[in-house]
This record gives structure tokens, sequence and C-alpha cells, in this order.
């Protein structure tokens, strides 16, 4: 139990300096001096004062055996007559105020004492909110029980520099960081005091440097390269074969058009994710030219993939030297196209990510499992094509298809389907 004793000898002191301030736990016990020995006094009185008058504790006249204590303080008052203190024990909020014990008959001397009873300060709460680089962002330190009398805060166990002193508000206090940068990261702690107590509690601050647009950017930028390069084996495999090997009827249709269908979807992605991108950083020469380029591949890689799954006999009727490069350049120039435009995005991603303190988003299993469900469909031709290789016969038919599928892999070749 908290005792607050006052020590012997100093009595006369604090009558010529004015009233005396304690502050003492709630439930504790606390000790208020008297006039002590040497003052000759007839008797002793106890009284506490509040703002409706007076209210006697306790009368000791000089020479009785026992002082008179009053209620509500007759089990919980104790009086020390070689000094005239008088101990307090189980105080609580609604004994603070204030206490005056008087010696002597008439104009004897008397002594003031201001109590405080406080309930200590409870472990206090501390919280960020969404911390990203640029943008604004606050710590809170609030403490749910006991009265407040300051917050302090430190950084790295350093105070805080005075132009970044948060305001006390109650038991809140809050800490502004407009806006977040790097140089805030670290650990925080807010002390809570009051005259009985302190509590400390500490945050490890990380200044995000993505944005959570920024994040979902950086995904779909690393969605639309992985869709480009699985969509580049697919156009790489029939150039690499002989021509006696190549892809040829079905399986070639199917080939073309799952890998122009795939860049066409890699080219909606990276144009979303440079949008996002302009929305978040604003409008840029260097995203809005690609989005044009990307906007037209989309166009001509969805009609390409839709020709070749409805109407593949077309290929073989183009006359046109300007179309026939237009089909055939359309997803290579694609895969191209997203490749570049996704790379300025992720390394745009990166040195905004360098501006904070936070690990790097990490999109290995992102990677992998786009890699391994895009590229299903193509194991799935390949097997098929070992499954069936040589049974093509030399027809009319087959070598149409051998002459699209030539078309297709090199763009840009003239027609020699004979008539």
């Amino acid at each position: 139990m908290l005792l607050c004793r006052e020590l012997p000898g100093i009595t006369r002191m604090l009558l010529a300096a004015g009233p005396i301030h304690r502050a003492a736990a709630v439930g504790s016990s606390v000790l208020l001096p008297g006039l002590d020995n040497n003052t000759r006094s007839d008797s002793t009185l106890w009284e506490f004062l509040n703002g409706s008058g007076s209210h006697s504790i306790l009368q000791h006249p000089r020479g009785a055996p026992s002082p008179t204590i009053h209620p509500p303080y007759t089990q919980r008052a104790l009086f020390h007559p070689s000094d005239g203190s008088l101990l307090l024990e189980n105080v609580q909020e609604s004994d603070s105020g204030t206490y005056r014990v008087t010696g002597g008959a008439g104009g004897g001397k008397s002594l003031e004492i201001q109590l405080e009873v406080l309930q200590p300060v409870s472990l206090p709460r501390l919280q960020s909110s969404s911390l990203v680089v640029r943008a604004p962002g606050q710590l809170v330190c609030e403490v749910a029980e006991g009265r407040v009398d300051s917050i302090t805060w430190r950084k790295d166990g350093q105070p805080l520099p005075p132009g970044r002193a948060p305001r006390l508000s109650g038991s809140r206090s809050v800490l502004h960081l407009s806006p977040a940068k790097r140089s805030d990261c670290g650990s925080y702690s807010c002390n809570a005091s009051n005259g009985i107590s302190w509590q400390e509690t500490s945050l490890k601050v990380t200044i995000e440097g993505l944005s959570h647009r920024l994040k979902l950017t950086l995904r779909i930028a690393v969605v639309a390269v992985v869709f480009a390069v699985i969509s580049a084996w697919g156009l790489i495999i029939p150039v690499c074969q002989s021509e006696k090997l190549r892809i040829r009827g079905e399986l070639w249709r199917w080939l073309s058009s799952y890998t122009c269908g795939l860049v066409c979807i890699a080219c909606v992605l990276d144009g979303t994710a440079g949008i996002l991108w302009m929305w978040e950083e604003g409008p840029s020469v260097a995203v809005i030219l690609p989005e044009i380029t990307l906007s037209y591949l989309t166009v001509v890689t969805f009609l390409v993939a839709t020709t070749v799954i409805f109407q593949p006999t077309d290929f073989s009727h183009l006359k046109s030297k300007k179309a026939q490069r237009t089909m055939g350049y359309a997803a290579p120039g694609a895969v191209v196209a997203v490749v570049l435009s996704s790379a300025f995005l992720i390394r745009g991603s990166y040195h905004r990510h360098e501006e904070g303190c936070s690990e790097f988003l990490d999109v290995t299993v992102l990677v992998a499992t786009t890699a391994a469900v895009s590229a299903l469909p193509l194991l799935a031709i390949g097997l098929c094509y070992h499954k069936t290789q040589g049974r093509c016969k030399e027809s009319d038919v087959c070598w149409m298809d051998k002459a699209g599928s030539f078309e297709m892999s090199q763009p840009g070749t003239k027609d020699t389907t004979p008539s």
C-alpha cells in the first residue's frame, strides 16, 4: 500500500511557503503532515474544506487520551499526537480537496494541505493510420483510464523536434506526419503520466513506399509481362520448327488463337495498369503514348484471334501486303509493347517503393501461379501435337493450313497458296 509521509522538522518552513500539495493513488494511504511537536498547542483540529464549507474530521483537546474522529473518517483516519499528523487510509477520488490542521485555542497556527487522489494511468494504446509516402498520416496515443496530465513522445529514444510537438486533448495525443517520408520510419514511444504514475508504450513505424493503388498497378503489370512472355513462346514455337514438322490444321488454329488471345489480354492488363499509374502519379507522355499503342494492338490482336478461330481460311485470301503485315506483326509487336510498357511501370513502382522503408512487394507466388496457369494450354497443344505428328497427309487442305501457319509465324511474307 502506497504511503506518503512528510519529512519531520520541516513543517515550520512549509507554514511560510503556503499550502502543501500532495498526490496519492486511489486505494492507498496518505500521511498528512501536522504541526510538529515543537508547537505548544492546547488542541489540534483537522478539517476538510470544500466549496460548501468545512467538515470536521477530528478534534484532539490537550490532555485528552484520544481524539474524537467524526464520520465518515471513523474507520480510516489515524491521528499521531506526537506531531499532529493524520493518516488517511483507502483514499478515493472524492477525498481530493483541501485539508487544514489548526493548533492551539483561538488564533492558533494552521497549515493547509491540498490533496489530489488520482487513478493511475493505464498503459497507453499507440496506433497509426495507414502510412504511405507523400500522403498525410498520424500516430495516436490514447489512455483509457486515469487522468492524464501530460503525454511526451520520443522517436528512437530521442525527443521529437520542437516543430513536431503533438497536441494533447484530454487523454489523447495525436502526432501528425504531413506528408509521411522515409525519415519518419523508426520506433516511436509515448509516455503518459499524472501526479502519481506513468506508463509508456512503443510502436515500430514503417512508411509504405507504395499505396494500395500502386501495389495493384504493380501486380497487374507483372501479370501482363508473364502473359506476354508465354505468348512469345507460342509465337516462337512454329518459327523454330522445320517445315516438315510444323504444327498444322486444328492444332495450328488453337495455338494461333490462344497466343493472340493471350497477348490481347496482356495488352488490356497493361493498359489498365497504366491508367492506375496515371491516376496516382498524374498524366505523363511516357504512359499516354504506350496507352494509345496498346489500345490499337488490343483491337488488332482480338480481330486476329477471332478470325483464326472462326474463319482461318481468310488469311489465305489476303491480297494487301499492308493487311498481311498488320496481321502478321500484331502479336509480336504487342508482346514487345507490353514488355516495354510493363517494365516502365515496374521500374517506376520500385523507385517509388525506395522512398519508404517497407519490404518490396513479393510477387514470386503471383509470377509462378500466372506462368503455370497460362502455360497449361500450350503444354496441352504440345502433347496433342506429339500424338498426332505425322498423321497429316499432303493434301490441299493441309497445304493451305501450312501456308496460313507460315504466314502467321513470319509476318509480312507474301501469300504463296496455289490457286
